[in-house]
C-alpha cells in the first residue's frame, strides 16, 4: 500500500541471468541487420559476376543464379503470374506432344499457361508466364511436352519440372548485358542466404 492508501501493484524486475538472455537476444538482432558489405567488381564475359565479400572473392554464375531465384519464387508461390496474349497463340503439336499437353491442362495453368485443346493435335495458348513475354512458345510448348511425356512420377515432381522450365528460360541469359543494380542485387541473394548454391539442373551457383 501506497503513501496515499491506494494499492501499487510492484514493478517486476528481471533477474541478472534474465538480463543476459535480453542482452544476449538484443546483440544477436544487431550482428543480424549487421549485415556484410557486399561490393560488385564487375563481371567476365557477361556471365559472371565478381564480387568482394570480406576477404573473399566471389564469382557468381548470373544465369544459374538467376534461374534458382525464380525457381524457388515459383515453389513458394505455387502458381505463376499470367499474361494475357493479345493475340492467342495456336500450336500443331506431334501427336504424343499434343496427348502430354492437354492430359496436363490444370499443371501448365499452375505453371502460368492457359491452354485450350483445339483439337486435331493443336491447342490454344492464351496467356503465358509474365517472365517469357518474347519467347518462343510454341518451341517452349514441345519441350515442356516432351518433360511431361518423360516423367512418370508423381505430380508435385512434374509441377517442379514444369517450374525449372520456366525459370530457365525466364532467367538471365548467359553474355548478356546486366545492370550494376541488377548485379548488386543478385550477388546479394547469392551471397546473404543459403538457398541459392545450384541451379534447378545442379550446376553450382
Amino acid at each position: 500500500v501506497g503513501e496515499s492508501g491506494q494499492k501499487t501493484t510492484p514493478v517486476y524486475a528481471p533477474t541478472v541471468s534474465e538480463k543476459s538472455v535480453l542482452i544476449e537476444k538484443e546483440i544477436e538482432t544487431i550482428i543480424d541487420e549487421d549485415k556484410p558489405v557486399i561490393t560488385v567488381i564487375g563481371q567476365a564475359f557477361n556471365t559472371y559476376i565478381i564480387a568482394q565479400m570480406g576477404e573473399s572473392i566471389f564469382m557468381i554464375d548470373k544465369h544459374a543464379a538467376h534461374e534458382r531465384i525464380l525457381f524457388n519464387r515459383l515453389k513458394a508461390q505455387h502458381k505463376v503470374e499470367l499474361q494475357a496474349l493479345l493475340t492467342p497463340i495456336t500450336a500443331n503439336l506431334q501427336k504424343d506432344e499434343y496427348n502430354a499437353i492437354t492430359s496436363n491442362l490444370d499443371l501448365l495453368l499452375n505453371a502460368g499457361f492457359e491452354i485450350e485443346d483445339f483439337g486435331s493435335s493443336s491447342v490454344v495458348v492464351r496467356a503465358i508466364p509474365t517472365t517469357l513475354i518474347g519467347e518462343d512458345i510454341v518451341a517452349l510448348l514441345s519441350e515442356m511436352a516432351e518433360s511431361l511425356k518423360n516423367t512418370k512420377s508423381v505430380q508435385i515432381e512434374r509441377e517442379e519440372n514444369l517450374f525449372h522450365t520456366v525459370a530457365c528460360k525466364a532467367a538471365i541469359k548467359a553474355g548478356s548485358v546486366t545492370s550494376n543494380l541488377e548485379m548488386q542485387s543478385l550477388a546479394e541473394k547469392v551471397l546473404l542466404t543459403k538457398e541459392i548454391l545450384y541451379c534447378p539442373h545442379g550446376r553450382p551457383v
